[in-house]
């Protein structure tokens, strides 16, 4: 015979003036249904004087009750007697391990009988959980131990629904949180992308710009005629031009430097005189002439780095009107 889970409940009535008879109908409906049978069902009652009257009930069979005997009448002290009487048999063993399934030993059943106040009453109901016994064979079999057990009351359940309410948030707002820190990470990779991309247009809108400007070199140039621009003092259509201008003058400027540099190693008794808009202006022997051109020519043609041949013209004259 298997025995299933073991529950004492003890009820109490703060006033003994308001049973009706619906607490035995409810626990009958539990009974017959086979949800659960009553080991022993104790009703106790304070007089005023504080004589106690117990009303007993059981669904132990004759032969049970013998061997059994009134388990709650013996664990509260009401009758002669062990606190819990000793048996034979495997029944023995079921109810020695039933102490433990619902936790209360015989001094705190004794405790709970010493509360009850003179006139008020207390329901001892010692049941067994059969819908359960073969589900506790089934744990023991498998070496599981009872741990801990326990009623949830209504009270208790929201606090639990809180509780569980609030893990839910948290990990709703970790989830949010990780969400935004992957948003932030995807934005920032987007920005960089996006850097990237007008680098790239940029790049692309500097290379196009060298290819119409032929000479444009240096970014000085361009702001310089966009400053033009919008000072009003040249008009679009003259950008262009504005920007040959600056850029020849940036290349004279640094072909100067070169050459005055370059004809003072040579020796070539070549002297620079004087500039002149994107001309260079040299003095020199007349017998020398065409080896200075031959020097002077080539060095100037790399003065500067260009996507585009620089073209330098070179001529020689008595005079700067004759050179042309």
């Amino acid at each position: 015979m298997q025995i299933g889970p073991v529950q004492l409940v003890v009820v109490g009535f703060e006033r003994t003036d308001r049973f009706k008879g619906d607490i035995l109908r409810e626990l009958d409906e539990l009974r017959t249904g086979g949800v659960i049978r009553v080991l022993d069902l104790l009703f106790v009652m304070k007089d005023e004087d504080g004589s106690i009257f117990a009303f007993e009930d059981t669904d132990l069979t004759a032969e049970e009750q013998q061997e059994y005997g009134a388990i709650i009448s013996h664990l509260i002290g009401l009758q002669d007697g062990a606190a819990v009487t000793q048996t034979n048999g495997l029944q023995a063993d079921e109810l020695a391990a039933t102490e433990h399934d619902y936790g209360l030993t015989a001094a705190n059943i004794q405790e709970v009988a010493a509360q009850i106040e003179p006139g008020t009453a207390a329901g001892l109901l010692l049941v067994e959980h059969k819908w359960a016994a073969g589900l506790k064979h089934a744990i023991r079999e498998a070496g599981g131990r009872m741990l801990a057990q326990g009623y949830l009351t209504p009270d208790a359940l929201m606090i639990v629904g809180q509780e569980l309410q609030a893990v839910v948030e948290a990990e709703a707002a970790i989830e949010v949180a990780e969400a935004i820190k992957g948003a932030a990470m995807l934005d920032a990779l987007m920005t960089v992308a996006e850097a990237e991309a007008v680098k790239a247009t940029a790049v692309e809108e500097a290379a196009e710009a060298v290819v119409m400007a032929e000479y444009i070199k240096t970014a000085a140039a361009a702001e310089a005629v966009q400053a033009l621009i919008i000072a009003g003092l040249i008009e679009d259509a003259a950008a262009q031009q504005a920007l040959d201008a600056l850029v020849a003058a940036d290349i004279i400027r640094r072909a100067m430097i070169r050459m005055d540099e370059a004809l003072a190693d040579a020796r070539l008794n070549v002297r620079m005189l004087l500039q002149v808009h994107d001309e260079l202006v040299f003095e020199v022997s007349e017998d020398k002439a065409e080896q200075a051109i031959a020097f002077i020519k080539p060095r100037m043609e790399k003065a500067a780095d260009l996507s585009v041949p620089l073209v330098v013209e070179a001529k020689a004259g008595r005079d700067w009107g004759a050179a042309h």
